[in-house]
């Protein structure tokens, strides 16, 4: 069951108009659930955006899907230890973004985590042996990414190294989505995919509300949340350690799948981590790199970055806000 995502809660009609005209579409894509929901006045063009939407989605996946042997990334995997491989100007975009956002925080977000990642299995319920962790870990390192942003190239200066966009792609991807749907003429949209969004205006003279959900809530009542935000023009992703988890029966230990790249282990000092910003894109990386920076670390090098706000809660369940967000006292 997901306990923490990005919830659209209802979507309410401006008086006057009819249900005909908001129209949704929902579909499994890139291991999540994509949903795009719009406003058009005409339905055929509404369904088409949709359908723009969904076709990008798909193309996304197939070209950054590390699991699909076909797929741009895993034949960039299989050979850029040996030579510098040419890739496309959209991928060299994508690993440019990778780059700043690991120097920007040091090393907590590096797309190189899946060199030792690879190896876990949450399905199986398996992690890296020993001597996997001894060998793997020395190739996490952003630094052994040898980018041409001219040229289009990547090579890797390790040869255990492998990347994995799954701290990116998705924000990407409705970054895209709402390119796509202005180009449709489209003002009143919202676009997820998994924990990741993009409100497009606002739902006609009223805002999207998004809701973050207690990621340790239990049993059947599923409604509670910790925060509702009335938004618009926004993106907003969210990583928690509860998507693609295990617990290992011998310590106890949630293995998770934001694995801190310096320990080649499951980051633990916070359980959730939602980011609100102008791109998907930024908000994506950014809510995995905090989650690897922890409370304090996190909304620090956020404090640098204008335009982005966050809610971090902590192991303990203590949610904080950025300043931009702070609850008013009572």
């Amino acid at each position: 069951m997901r306990l923490l995502r990005c919830w659209l809660i209802g979507i309410l009609l401006a008086p006057g108009t009819g249900w005909a005209e908001w129209l949704h579409d929902q579909q499994d894509i890139m291991g999540t659930e994509v949903t795009v929901t719009v406003w058009h006045d005409q339905a055929a063009a509404g369904k088409e955006a949709i359908a723009a939407v969904m076709a990008d989605m798909r193309r996304i996946d197939a070209t950054y899907s590390p699991y699909i042997e076909s797929s741009e990334l895993a034949r960039l995997n299989a050979t850029a230890a040996q030579q510098p491989v040419p890739i496309s100007a959209e991928f060299s975009y994508l690993i440019e973004r990778s780059l700043h956002y690991s120097r920007l925080s040091g090393g907590a977000f590096d797309i190189t985590f899946a060199s030792l990642g690879w190896f876990y299995d949450y399905r199986g319920k398996k992690k890296p042996d020993a001597e996997q962790r001894k060998n793997l870990l020395p190739a996490i390192n952003y630094k052994f990414l040898t980018l041409d942003p001219v040229r289009h190239t990547l090579a890797f200066a390790h040869p255990n190294v492998r990347i994995d966009l799954g701290g990116i792609a998705k924000g990407y991807a409705v970054d895209r989505a709402v390119e796509i749907l202005r180009r449709y003429g489209i003002t009143h949209a919202s676009v997820s995919a998994g924990g990741d969004s993009r409100l497009l205006g606002d739902r006609r003279g009223r805002p999207w509300l998004i809701g973050i959900k207690n990621p340790r809530q239990r049993g059947a009542d599923d409604r509670e949340v910790v925060l509702t935000m009335p938004l618009s023009d926004v993106a907003v992703s969210t990583s928690g350690d509860y998507e693609r988890f295990f617990i290992d029966e011998k310590t106890g230990e949630r293995v998770h799948h934001i694995i801190n790249p310096k320990t080649g282990r499951s980051a633990d000092s916070v359980i959730s981590v939602t980011i609100l910003g102008p791109q998907g894109t930024d908000t994506d990386a950014l809510s995995t790199t905090l989650f690897v920076l922890g409370v304090e670390q996190g909304l620090a090098l956020l404090e640098g970055l204008p335009g982005f706000d966050a809610v971090i809660i902590d192991a303990a369940g203590k949610v904080h806000y950025s300043p931009g967000l702070q609850p008013p006292s009572p």
